[in-house]
């Protein structure tokens, strides 16, 4: 009890430095503020400021181009770059007037200049072989066909446009059409693709419901993924068809069979007037709404708890399975099964130790199971099983042989047999030294599901990024995912502590001591 009052305050003292920084941050000046151009002003004022960037994207390379003498940091996604920006951290990010258009109609303090003679193509992708040719001109025909019509303009006016759509897509209707597509999306590129109550939305979608409708095609496959995700998807036969606000570019024409273009978008200069959100305690109540009851997003983050805690309960569960047994086979008195045992864990053990986790799930998901249907969430179990048993075999070996040899052979003289000795003598000891190393891995392999959203899995982590990407605010999406971690981490943490407590055979016996009350 005294434990968990003390982890308690710390959470709290945690929390109130968090908001004493965030109020710190939100009060700092903006950098080069004064200096910049506001709508339709020279681009000039940017030639030696600070700008930011998706890290790999299209607008490093023209940041770089345009202005040589700028520092350009680089950040993991736009939500990140776009917080740096309201922060003051950077004095302006480029963009397509699209995604500007969307992020206004929320950020009342956002202006932007447009970039002359830069635009970009934005399109479709599909694979690179017959299959994905005859999709893409299928997909090229549909889209002269709605252009022609006029009902693509008014597409892109509604969910281009200043006012944002409040509209969802019927894509559980196509369940009865009988050609399955595998369709992969990225959720967090608003207007093109993004969630509106908790279902993909945006122009791409639409435009795929009535491709679909149109060509007799089911979504037998929708994956939410990065872009550069689906990409790589789609180049290893994972995905027929990438949506996302594709940028077409001439190096990625190289692997990806993209469509004719649907839109030529501009490119913009987004700058953040200071002072315009009002203060951090003016928009705190507005950004606790926007992140957990507008459109119902806290059911997101039940959702992404239960994936979390079932893809570790299943990590944990098949992963001390497998060591195990690795390991029983490895003493195995039989010597050619025992040896070739010892030389696949030597061999198992070190792949995996020498290999980072988010590249082993990537390889699992993209090459070793890239043309099968196998769900996000099984790859990412079967990933952390490998990575689990690797531990529990490389920790027993470890433990077991600490075991003094003389146990084992006072065992044998007491007349008990090989297997009996392990189990009843040597293995209760080693589990002393065995279980505080297993109950960290456990809280350690928790932290690390952290990466599974890179295959298409919406875990705690990838929610949080997902409503970061559709609300622009990072305080609490961050706030809410780094807390749950906590409590599920240290909750973790106290049943493992009381079950090994309730488990200790020192603690049965003491109490099988304990005279009776009465008794003298």
């Amino acid at each position: 009890m005294k434990n968990s009052a003390k982890t308690l305050k710390f959470l709290c003292f945690l929390l109130a430095a968090l908001l004493f920084v965030c109020l710190a941050g939100c009060g700092e000046d903006k950098a080069g503020e004064g200096d910049l151009p506001a709508d339709g002003g020279e681009l000039s004022a940017f030639s030696e400021a600070k700008l930011g960037v998706v890290t790999g994207s299209l607008y490093g390379g023209y940041s770089r181009e345009l202005f040589p003498d700028a520092k350009i940091d680089e950040f993991n996604n736009f939500a990140d770059v776009l917080m740096a920006l309201k922060q003051g951290k950077v004095d302006g990010t480029m963009l397509d007037r699209p995604n500007f258009n969307a992020i206004s109609r929320t950020e009342s303090g956002l202006s932007c200049t447009t970039v002359p003679d830069y635009s970009v193509e934005i399109g479709f992708g599909f694979q690179k072989n017959d299959g994905g040719n005859e999709l893409r001109a299928q997909m090229d025909e549909f889209l002269a066909k709605l252009r022609t019509e006029g009902k693509l303009d008014e597409m892109i006016e509604t969910w281009y446009g200043k006012t944002e759509p409040s509209i969802t897509v019927p894509l559980e209707e196509l369940a009865k059409n009988s050609n399955p597509i595998k369709v992969s999306v990225d959720t967090t590129r608003k207007p093109f693709v993004y969630r509106y109550n908790n279902e993909p939305v945006g122009f791409e979608v639409e435009v795929l419901y009535l491709f679909c409708k149109e060509y007799d095609y089911r979504i037998g496959v929708l994956e939410d993924v990065s872009f550069a995700s689906g990409l790589a998807g789609l180049s290893g036969g994972k995905y027929d068809l990438v949506c996302g606000g594709l940028y077409m570019t001439p190096e990625r024409k190289e692997s990806v069979n993209f469509s004719e273009p649907y839109l030529v978008a501009d490119v913009v200069m987004a700058t953040y007037e200071s002072g315009s959100g009002g203060g951090f305690f003016g928009s705190i109540a507005e950004s606790f709404e926007k992140t957990f009851l507008r459109e119902g997003r806290w059911k997101m983050i039940f959702e992404g708890i239960g994936t979390t805690l079932l893809i570790s309960l299943s990590a944990v569960l098949g992963g001390t399975l497998l060591g195990f047994l690795l390991y029983l086979a490895a003493r195995s008195k039989y010597k050619v099964p025992a040896a070739i045992a010892r030389g696949f864990a030597k061999v198992y053990s070190k792949i995996i130790a020498g290999t980072p986790t988010l590249v082993v799930l990537m390889l699992l998901f993209y090459v070793v199971f890239g043309n099968s249907d196998l769900s996000g969430i099984v790859v990412a179990i079967f990933g952390f099983i490998l990575t689990f048993g690797s531990f529990v075999y490389g920790q027993l070996k470890l433990t077991v042989e600490g075991v003094d040899k003389g146990q084992t052979e006072a065992a044998y003289a007491l007349g008990y047999g090989r297997n009996r000795a392990f189990f009843r003598i040597v293995l209760p000891q080693a589990m002393k030294m065995f279980v505080p190393a297993y109950s960290a891995e456990i809280v350690s392999l928790i932290k690390a599901t952290s990466v599974v959203g890179y295959i298409a899995v919406n875990d705690l982590t990838k929610v949080g990024d997902i409503i970061r990407s559709n609300t622009y605010e990072a305080f609490f999406p961050l706030i809410a995912v780094a807390v749950i971690y906590f409590l599920i981490t240290w909750g973790v943490s106290a049943l493992l502590a009381f079950l090994w407590r309730r488990s200790d055979p020192r603690r049965r016996a003491a109490k099988k001591e304990m005279p009776k009350e009465g008794v003298k």
